[in-house]
């Protein structure tokens, strides 16, 4: 296996090796000579000469020491600790064999050595390896060689060696393992430093790039007023003169729908500059009552319309605050607009005004429909909504609110939500009084308002700007509040055109919109919710559905769904038509069984196209249906007819073969109806009971392979004889097999004779191994032949033909089959009752 790429100068100076090894250095010259008093109370024969050894050490590690502060290179370093630990090592192995070898105790001292320096220098496992190869053998080889001098107890010898052997191998372990960790944490953290830098790297870049979307987004939205303004002034024109009723409708649809992305691109471009840190505030001092009362004057028609009652509670004496009163408008208006849009009608929204100590305290309260708990705070996130689904009640960008709490929080201010769902919410906003706490640079210190004239393309407007066309902001910023009347629901009294369209949408001006295109060529009904066009559908069976797909109470995605999960609507073709376009919005229109997908805006014309292709898919549709059905009819009738022809061939050939039986004419004709009052008994199906008819019919036609004096023999046939008669199920199976339509009628004709417990013939089949079919002709066949006369019996009565079928139950006959043929006894007794016997030859 491959070793790591590991940056090794990175590893040891990040392990301090140079620091480790001086370390290592000071700790010999510091051990060794403490070591001597041990010396001098357990060996002091050799005190003299530990000293001298022990000193030679100390000189030696100095002498490392001091070569320490020369090296430069890593390895230098890593060469100088090895021969420091071999150094140590020595020291204490000629220490020992002085005292005998594997007698002395002092072989402990190289535990210490061979545990310590691994632990003390950072070393790569393969660069600890000397240090324990020469810490063994330098114990071990001496002492060998000293044994053949000394006499020495082999159980000391075993249990010293057995012990420095096992520690050595447990200290290459522990330096593979600590060499292993080492070498991973490293790497870890060389990975996590890079990923550091790529994230630093990716968050400047994703800054830089969220700069340039703000400035660009910011950029778009201004070139946006061009144009708008170049659509709302001559419309403001035209609407200021005299129209018809049918123009000035669709004009002020134009209007109203064009002040509503003004107001969005005016969101847009607030929520652009706070971003930017560019907005400043031109702060000044007002009078709370009157600012709030201002507000609300203008509200209250929108509230009338949509029959709200609205009141304010404010102190009776004036309450001054430090606002920018244009800003701080929008914060008014944003949360009025909220509770007006949420509060269904009859409702009550309050607005209350506080003066504390230190702040001013506005809170609008509503009984609308509230807000989730877990969504208070994010009701203020750019872009977010209560309900963002596709089927969501109230439209909306999710911009209002959030532009409310950057300016409120641009004058310092705070603003929260409180809400119990079902019970209404209510939004608190605290100002703090005076303007000392306002930052310079927020402020804006210009004195006046200066107009920069400057033209800068032929397509700028010449002197007319939005101010011109919108006298007052306040009413801009309630555009999309307005309430537009349509009559949705079936409108068509009359068929006047060939089809018949159902547009769902619950935006009542897009329902005005496809009424305006499309009346001159449909009959049109009108809903404005997926769960009332799908009524307004079944009820009135349209030939084309075009609906939205975010909308109330049942998406357009459902509505799909709904249309081709009923049987009686599934042909009906959809055209879904969304604002939201995309792959994924495409793929999951297609799976929801949507016929087409048209994206807004859409193209009149294309539409149209659209619809009219749809039409006359469906109409071949119809047609080729209409045809399939009709020539599934013919088929049936042919069928039927061939069948009849067929059975009447079958019923003529069975009373041909019965002619040379006397004594069992009619007797397949019995056996088919028993069967067959058995078989409906137990739920068989029209095809299933059609084949048990013809095997019942057909089961005996192998008889026309048994002679005749075998068949009216009036005695005991013989063995021979016998072998004769069983083989006219085989007979039969050869005649019918050729015709291919009549294999499974074959299988019942081959099989009739079986018994349930296997001791039948022809093939000794046993259980469920036998055709159904067969183990009902079975009970059949042998009722008729009991209840018959034959030339070798008489006939026997329906009791006892009943008690002998009960007594051969699960032997030769199924229990079921039995079961249901008891639950017919009496009608098969008519039966055998009403069918020509055979008389006396």
């Amino acid at each position: 296996m491959a070793e790591p790429r590991v940056d090794w100068d990175r590893y040891y100076r990040d392990h301090e090796l140079r620091k480790r090894v001086r370390l290592a250095i000071l700790t010999v010259i510091a051990l060794y000579p403490l070591f001597l008093v041990l010396d001098k109370i357990y060996t002091p024969e050799h005190f003299g000469t530990f000293v001298l050894i022990r000193l030679v050490v100390v000189v030696v590690s100095a002498a490392y020491l001091v070569l320490l502060g020369q090296l430069r290179s890593p390895r230098g370093v890593i060469l100088l600790g090895i021969a420091q630990s071999l150094t140590a090592t020595l020291g204490i192995a000629i220490m020992v064999q002085i005292m005998g070898g594997f007698k002395a105790s002092y072989y402990q001292g190289l535990t210490l050595v061979i545990v310590g320096m691994p632990l003390l220098l950072p070393f790569r496992f393969r660069d600890t390896i000397p240090h324990f190869a020469f810490a063994w053998a330098i114990y071990v080889v001496p002492g060998l060689v000293l044994m053949g001098t000394q006499k020495l107890e082999w159980r000391l010898f075993i249990n010293n060696f057995s012990f420095l052997t096992a520690i050595v191998l447990m200290g290459l372990f522990s330096s593979y393992v600590m060499d292993q960790s080492r070498r991973r944490e490293l790497e870890g953290r060389i990975a996590l430093e890079q990923l550091t830098v790529q994230l630093k790297n990716s968050n400047e870049q994703l800054k830089s790039i969220d700069k340039i979307k703000t400035q660009f987004f910011s950029n778009v939205s201004h070139e946006l007023r061009t144009p708008l303004t170049l659509i709302l002034a001559p419309l403001t024109t035209l609407l200021s003169g005299t129209l018809p009723a049918a123009h000035r409708d669709s004009l002020e649809t134009m209007q109203r729908n064009g002040l509503r992305l003004l107001k969005l691109i005016n969101n847009l471009l607030d929520l652009a500059k706070l971003e930017e840190g560019k907005m400043r505030l031109k702060v000044r001092t007002v009078e709370a009552n009157e600012f709030i009362g201002n507000i609300l004057s203008t509200v209250k028609p929108t509230a009338d319309r949509k029959r709200l009652r609205l009141f304010f509670q404010h102190p009776p004496s004036d309450v001054k605050v430090d606002v920018d009163p244009d800003q701080f408008e929008k914060v008014v208006l944003n949360i009025l607009s909220n509770a007006l849009k949420f509060t269904p009608e009859r409702g009550r929204i309050t607005v209350y005004l506080e003066e504390r100590e230190t702040v001013v305290v506005l809170t609008v309260e509503d009984t609308g429909i509230g807000i989730p708990e877990n969504m208070l705070e994010a009701v203020f996130d750019r872009f977010r909504q209560v309900d963002g689904s596709s089927s969501r009640t109230h439209e909306g960008t999710g911009i209002g609110l959030a532009l409310a709490k950057e300016i409120v929080g641009l004058h310092g201010g705070t603003i929260r939500a409180e809400s119990e769902v079902g019970r209404g919410a209510r939004f608190i906003v605290e100002i703090r009084k005076g303007d000392a706490h306002f930052p310079d640079d927020v402020l804006d210190r210009r004195t006046a308002d200066v107009p920069v004239l400057l033209k800068r393309r032929e397509s700028d407007l010449e002197g007319v700007t939005v101010q011109d066309i919108v006298s007052n902001t306040r009413d801009l910023q309630l555009s999309d509040l307005e309430k537009i009347d349509f009559q949705a629901g079936p409108s068509r009294s009359e068929r006047k055109h060939d089809y018949a369209i159902l547009v769902i949408d619950d935006n009542p001006e897009i329902l005005k919109l496809m009424k305006l295109l499309l009346q001159d060529g449909f009959d049109l009904d009108f809903a404005l919710s997926g769960r009332e066009g799908l009524q307004i559908l079944r009820d009135r069976g349209s030939d084309l559905v075009l609906s939205d797909i975010m909308m109330p109470e049942m998406d357009g995605y459902a509505l799909c769904r709904e249309i081709k999960a009923d049987e009686s609507l599934r042909h009906t073709p959809v055209i879904l038509v969304t604002a939201r376009s995309g792959a994924e919005m495409l793929a999951e229109g297609i799976e929801s069984g949507a016929d087409d997908y048209i994206a807004k805006p859409f193209n009149a014309v294309e539409l149209k196209a659209r619809i009219r292709a749809l039409l006359r898919m469906r109409q071949v549709e119809a047609e080729l249906a209409l045809a399939n059905r009709n020539l599934k009819m013919r088929t049936s009738d042919l069928v039927d007819r061939q069948r009849a022809l067929f059975i009447s061939m079958v019923k003529s050939l069975v009373s041909a073969l019965e002619a040379k039986d006397v004594y069992t004419r009619h007797h397949s004709a019995r056996v088919t109806e028993i069967s067959l009052k058995i078989a409906r008994e137990m739920g068989f199906g029209e095809r299933d009971l059609a084949d048990l008819e013809l095997a019942g019919l057909l089961h005996d036609i192998g008889k026309i392979g048994v002679a005749e004096n075998i068949l009216n023999k009036p005695g005991t046939l013989t063995p021979e004889e016998m072998v004769l008669i069983r083989e006219h199920p085989v007979h039969g199976e050869s005649i019918l097999k050729p015709v291919i339509e009549l294999a499974q009628i074959t299988k019942i004709v081959r099989h009739h004779h079986e018994r349930y417990d296997g001791s039948g013939y022809p093939d000794k089949l046993k259980g469920l191994e036998i055709p159904l079919g067969a183990r009902i002709m079975a009970v059949a066949d042998t009722y008729d032949a009991i209840t018959s006369r034959r030339p070798y019996r008489g006939e026997e009565s329906h009791h006892f033909a009943v008690k002998e079928i009960i007594r051969c139950s699960g032997s030769q006959f199924d229990p079921e089959v039995v079961q249901h043929f008891m639950d017919m006894a009496k009608e098969i007794s008519r039966i055998s009752a009403t069918e020509p016997k055979p008389a006396s030859p």
